[in-house]
């Protein structure tokens, strides 16, 4: 697996580099880009826009955050290749393999490759039936009649909100993936009728996707090694022209422009800027080390000064600045919340920590959980910009309304502005299985969160009232954090959808652009080093820091910590092996697996106990807000160790 962030950061290194003359990116069915949405997808387009403009001076940041771009040695562009087999992998986003193709200065594709462009569509599921089937009821209460997740439970089609709101998001989408490929290949004349005509095609052959201007060349194989031999051999060079080489390739491709004689791969240039990360870091902690020993000492001063380390002592002094960059991705759950607010709490004691970037990749969840992030966001000393990536909805925007400026990519999936909570009432499928629950309560509001109880007045008056009173919160933090009045948030509210070039446009969002650029703004605005570190959280910690973690909170017996440390790995894996396969879902229609599971979660009282959790819950993907009902349920069965005891094998 690479990150997005590695890929961007190779070619801004990339582009920086001299000795790279050429960038070559290999797409198709042999590929298999995986992405998480399209915000990812802007990030590495930009990237690519860097590269194409890195012969000339200009503001978009690059790695080290600086405004200088060294030129190639000619002082032209430096090109750039994709190549793919086919262009036929395709999804709900769109085909995003040739999107991201479209940022390259060349296109090649297979001769008898295929490419699609059939559009952006969504797919919602809709558990109506299936729940009157099983006797299943979900009582939900919610504000916003476009706060469209818990439509999943109660409806088994769109209702009409959800329609519009769907079809626009799709629609943005779409037009937003049209405009890229336009301006990416400089086509003319493609407006609306002959995207209309595009889309009603289907699969378009090479051949003819070069005669619309798709793709620019179409060699029987990957040309590269061709390329790279051409330019190796100096007396087939000296006594060919480009005309005679183009007779031996065939016109497969741009010969004049190609200048690399060798390739590096993606995986050893990001090896080499790691090691070079490493050597840095290294030099900056031994730096570090002579300022505090000078620090404390005139005589050790003087002799790092004889030494010629008072420069670069001083130069250190200067940058110790940091950018604090914390990845808030997925449902936002307590699990989350707890690594977040650890996050913060720490950066908080930083005094070198001028900003933070609050990277936000989520869909939403819980009220609470949303609450605890954002007030622990308010307490901190540092500025807080937020960087929207794929998806900052619901939740994910309920945090950063305490944000001092909100950057989101054209793509982005932001607002749904409602909040929503669920009762289940399980007691027709108790019914089906002859089990009869009996309970004694103390009050009206006891059986609350009971699967096993009807729902009945006082309940149904209580849950509406947190209901409205979240929803009303909400529109709050959304008026105070973006300077509007409680009015003029209404109709931005109801549980809508934007995209991010939308929410620019209505004022839920300052700007457009990637991580990239939210971090220059925060080096821009709050430090006064151009070469500030940029620090990510939660930091991951490796086998050797977890080692020492043990170590220390048990100085008397290092070593029986160490063997407790790699036995405790080595107990917990079997057990998530057998989770994994015993929380597999079958790919079938088959009834007795469905009652089967049924059974399964209604006998087990630790899976009551999880789907008895309840509450609000601010999300915007129907798959999120199911899963906050029954994921809890896969984590607190009976330990399945237990089950892989050979004792309980024995005869």
């Amino acid at each position: 697996k690479v990150e997005v962030r590695e890929v961007v950061d190779v070619i801004h290194a990339a582009s920086q580099d001299p000795d790279i003359v050429a960038l070559y990116g290999t797409f198709g069915q042999g590929f298999q880009f995986n992405t998480g949405g399209l915000a990812h997808i802007e990030e590495i387009r930009n990237a690519l826009k860097v590269w194409r403009e890195s012969h000339r001076v200009h503001l978009t940041p690059n790695l080290t955050y600086d405004k200088t771009i060294i030129r190639s040695s000619n002082g032209a562009p430096k090109p750039s290749y994709a190549f793919a087999d086919s262009f036929m992998v395709s999804d709900n986003k769109g085909n995003l393999e040739y999107l991201i193709a479209c940022a390259f200065s060349h296109i090649h594709m297979q001769k008898n490759g295929e490419l699609s462009l059939f559009g952006v569509y969504s797919t919602n599921n809709f558990f109506r039936s299936f729940m009157d089937r099983y006797g299943i009821k979900a009582h939900v209460f919610k504000h916003g009649k476009y706060k469209t997740a818990p439509n999943a439970f109660t409806e088994s089609d769109y209702t009409r909100e959800h329609g519009m709101s769907v079809r626009s998001l799709v629609d943005q989408l779409d037009a937003y993936e049209r405009e890229s490929i336009v301006n990416g290949r400089g086509a003319k004349g493609f407006d609306s009728m002959v995207w209309k005509m595009i889309r009603k095609h289907g699969t378009f052959t090479g051949q003819q996707a070069m005669k619309l201007g798709l793709l620019d060349h179409l060699p029987k194989v990957d040309p590269l090694d061709k390329l790279l031999a051409f330019n190796n051999s100096n007396k087939e060079k000296e006594s060919k022209t480009t005309a005679e080489m183009k007779k031996k390739i065939g016109n497969e491709t741009d010969i004049a422009a190609f200048h690399a004689s060798e390739k590096i791969s993606f995986e050893k240039y990001r090896a080499q800027m790691k090691e070079q990360k490493r050597i840095k870091k290294r030099e900056r902690h031994f730096i570090s080390l002579l300022q505090k020993y000078s620090d404390r000492s005139s005589v050790f001063e003087s002799l790092v000064n004889s030494l010629g380390y008072k420069e670069k002592i001083s130069s250190q002094r200067k940058q110790q600045e940091k950018i604090a960059v914390i990845n808030l991705q997925g449902t936002i759950d307590d699990a989350l919340a707890r690594k977040t607010v650890a996050s913060l709490r720490k950066i908080k004691k930083d005094p070198k920590v001028k900003a933070i970037v609050l990277r936000i990749d989520s869909p939403g969840g819980s009220v609470i959980s949303s609450e605890t992030i954002l007030q622990e966001c308010k307490d901190i000393s540092q500025p807080i910009i937020c960087s929207m990536s794929n998806v900052c909805a619901s939740g994910g925007y309920y945090i950063a309304t305490g944000c001092e400026r909100i950057f989101a990519s054209p793509t982005t999936i932001t607002g749904s502005i409602g909040v929503f909570g669920v009762k289940l009432d399980l007691t027709r499928l108790l019914q089906k299985y002859g089990i009869n629950v009996q309970s004694v309560v103390t009050g009206p509001h006891s059986a609350t969160y009971d699967l096993f109880q009807p729902i009945n007045e006082p309940i149904r008056m209580n849950m509406t009232q947190n209901i409205n009173r979240t929803y009303e919160h909400f529109k709050s933090l959304v008026a105070e954090g973006r300077g509007m009045s409680m009015k003029d948030v209404e109709p931005l509210a109801q549980g809508k959808v934007w995209t991010g070039r939308e929410a620019k446009e209505n004022g839920l969002v300052d700007e457009l652009g990637g991580e990239y650029r939210a971090i220059e703004y925060a080096r821009r605005i709050y430090t006064d080093d151009s070469c500030c570190e940029v620090e990510r959280w939660p930091k991951s910690q490796s086998i050797l820091q977890k080692i020492v973690r043990v170590q220390k909170k048990n100085k008397d017996d290092a070593s029986s910590s160490i063997l407790e440390t790699f036995s405790s790995l080595f107990t917990v894996l079997p057990y998530l092996l057998f989770q994994q396969q015993q929380h597999t879902v079958p790919n079938n229609n088959n009834n007795e697996n469905v009652d089967s599971l049924f059974q399964s979660i209604i006998t087990n009282p630790a899976s009551v106990n999880a789907l008895q959790k309840g509450g609000m819950f601010l999300t915007i993907d129907e798959s999120q807000a199911l899963s906050h009902l029954i994921l809890e349920t896969t984590k607190k069965t009976t330990h399945p160790t237990s089950l892989l005891d050979p004792s309980l094998w024995r005869s």
